[in-house]
């Protein structure tokens, strides 16, 4: 297709005409008119030039279309693509004597009558060239055939019968077969099995009703790889209006459809990082407006049972109860989990030797009737990291890998090795965004010998409660791709239905050899009388921790946010021994009360408490530092180690 083509529309019923103005348009021509009369198409054509004429047969005025396409026949050069409402309109036998470009039944789609125009187009630009060359029609066959071997277009003609009758040289180059092979029925040998009853019902299709066609198959190439094409063709006819068969020409796509499947998987990239980005808004108010309220009912159950006798048999209601509330805050702190939100505290760390320390549990977990093969270093690789989080990792995937084999004899095979950046794959590697950095990763390996997984559920492994197993599963490999991402790492699964399955975790492997040693907390003043400051702006959180508190024997003062306990504070500045606040406040939060605190008295001490984790928090960069950080929800035994732990002596 010539994008400065310029068209011009002969069309009497002024609507069809802007719609086929509008389409032309935007299939990139150039658009002159409309007209709406033969005799105004002349006068038109008279004064200005044009590529092509689309044209209706049954026009206003004293002559239609076929008239008028006469007139252009003897006198110029233009072709003419006709347009008519019948396919039996008994004037198209008539019109056949005019040499059109072609036939166009109304209404027009834009798919048909962009290949129409386009093969139009190419069909006159040919029959132009021979023309000017060579007035025999052997000569200008000749001239047709260097000019179809000139370029990198796979072109091709049939006759009447469907068969090829004319594949150019550079269609055979491509095949790597002969004119004889690709001729006849031999052209349909090269397309791809799977493509080929679709090419050839689109292309008879087409012949059947005289109308161009597109279509797009995979094609053989001479190196026996597969080629994507863009095949068009549309109708031939001779001068006196007499069809030919077919004219078609190929270009290869497949930079594009690569193009396009990229874009796809970019697509999909996308909507998983927006996913994940709302998983982490949500998993945020979980920790600060779920667990603040689990933290109100475990603190009031645990003193509710304190308060019952032992043999009580609501005691042990509320024991159950206890222990579901326990369960709720697990299911959140493992989505804090999944969305890298509860990274620990990180040291330099023996892969190998985690490993097997881990090894007794992991043997405990796997059924007596598995094998169970560990093969790991005796020194190293090493990682910056989180030990119980890396066991939680070798735990879940240890876990899946026998749960996927079942209840039959199979293999467990867990691998620690080292392997270059580079080497790392990139399909189905998780998460998405990864990039990496450092050129070594320590790569722990857990494959089994199970079922394996379906290609199309591997993105899905990762997404929380999905699972292929029963209702109620689908935390443990979500979990694992969060401690990874927390840990600068990535997972790949490598798996096939009926083929078993390995997870291989990659995790950075660090330029320092020495462990970092966490400060020491500095010496406070030994315990005696005084007070707690309870800091907490959730009423029911509030309440029960102020409980907690007085049931530990501590005199307490409460204040309902940090503007409240700076003016509480500095009228009990010498009583107060501690301060317990929340770190998400209206008005002033945590960070900020704790520095207005220190500017009044520098050595008091702080607990600060949060439903997010430790090393979120502390991240943020702040000067001041709390001595003992305590998360949501906790329970009063955990409440009295953390208080024992700021007023004890060195």
């Amino acid at each position: 297709m010539t994008s400065a083509a310029t068209i011009l529309i002969v069309e009497d019923e002024a609507i069809l005409a802007m719609v086929l103005e509008d389409m032309i348009a935007r299939l990139g021509y150039t658009v002159t008119g409309p007209v709406p009369s033969g005799e105004e198409a002349l006068a038109f054509l008279a004064d200005n030039q044009v590529d092509l004429v689309l044209m209706d047969i049954n026009l206003a005025g004293t002559i239609n279309g076929i008239a008028t396409a006469e007139i252009l026949y003897r006198t110029s050069d233009i072709p003419v693509v006709f347009l008519t409402g019948l396919t039996h309109d008994p004037l198209l036998e008539e019109a056949k004597v005019a040499a059109p470009y072609g036939f166009l039944i109304k209404p027009v789609s834009e798919r048909e009558l962009a290949a129409t125009l386009q093969v139009a187009l190419n069909r006159h630009g040919l029959d132009r060239q021979l023309r000017e060359n060579l007035g025999q029609l052997r000569e200008s066959e000749q001239n047709f055939k260097s000019l179809a071997n000139s370029g990198q277009v796979l072109i091709w003609t049939s006759g009447t019968d469907k068969l090829f009758d004319f594949v150019n040289g550079i269609r055979c180059e491509f095949t790597g077969r002969s004119v004889g092979e690709e001729t006849g029925m031999g052209w349909l040998m090269g397309v791809h099995p799977e493509d080929r009853q679709h090419v050839w019902q689109t292309y008879g299709d087409a012949f059947d009703q005289r109308s161009g066609f597109t279509v797009e198959y995979r094609l053989r190439r001479n190196d026996g790889t597969y080629r994507w094409i863009l095949d068009e063709g549309g109708p031939r006819y001779n001068s006196d209006g007499a069809f030919l068969g077919y004219i078609g020409h190929g270009l290869d796509i497949t930079e594009r459809k690569q193009a396009e499947k990229e874009h796809a998987q970019l697509e999909r990239k996308h909507w998983n990082l927006q996913k994940a980005e709302s998983l982490k808004q949500m998993a945020g108010a979980i920790a600060h407006h779920f667990n603040n309220q689990l933290g109100v009912v475990m603190g009031n159950l645990e003193m509710a049972i304190e308060d019952l006798p032992a043999e009580s048999v609501t005691s042990r209601f509320l024991v159950a109860a206890m222990q579901g509330a326990r369960n709720a805050a697990e299911v959140s702190g493992l989505m804090l989990s999944y969305l890298g939100q509860q990274t620990g505290r990180h040291e330099l760390l023996d892969l190998g030797e985690v490993c097997r320390q881990t090894l007794p549990m992991l043997q405990a977990i796997v059924p007596k009737e598995l094998q169970f093969k560990v093969k790991a270093p005796s020194h190293g690789p090493f990682i910056r990291g989180n030990v119980g989080q890396v066991q939680q990792v070798l735990t879940n995937l240890v876990t899946n890998a026998w749960e996927a084999v079942g209840e039959n004899q199979g293999t467990v095979a867990l691998t620690v090795t080292i392997v270059a950046k580079a080497a790392i794959p990139a399909e189905h590697r998780f998460p998405l965004d990864w990039h990496g950095v450092g050129f070594q990763y320590a790569c722990l390996e857990v494959a089994d010998t199970g079922g394996g997984i379906a290609p199309a559920d591997i993105d899905k492994i990762f997404d929380p409660f999905y699972s292929s197993k029963f209702t109620g599963r689908g935390l443990g490999l979500p979990v694992v791709l969060g401690i990874v991402k927390a840990h600068g790492g990535a997972i790949t699964v490598t798996s096939g239905k009926g083929q078993g399955c390995a997870f291989r975790v990659f995790l950075p492997i660090p330029e320092e050899s020495v462990c970092l040693q966490d400060a020491a907390a500095p010496s406070l003043a030994p315990a005696g009388e005084g007070a707690v400051l309870l800091v907490e702006d959730h009423a029911m959180m509030r309440e029960m921790a102020a409980t907690m508190l007085t049931r530990l024997g501590y005199e307490v003062l409460v204040a309902q946010d940090g503007l409240e306990a700076v003016d509480m504070f500095t009228q009990h500045a010498d009583e107060v021994r501690v301060v317990l606040s929340d770190l998400s406040m209206p008005r002033m939060d945590g960070w900020e009360l704790m520095a207005a605190l220190r500017r009044i008295r520098p050595d008091i001490p702080v607990i600060l408490v949060s439903g997010h984790d430790e090393s979120k928090v502390l991240a943020s960069g702040d000067r001041e530092r709390p001595q003992v950080f305590l998360r949501k929800p906790y329970q009063k035994a955990v409440l009295k180690e953390a208080l024992e732990r700021v007023l004890k002596r060195d």
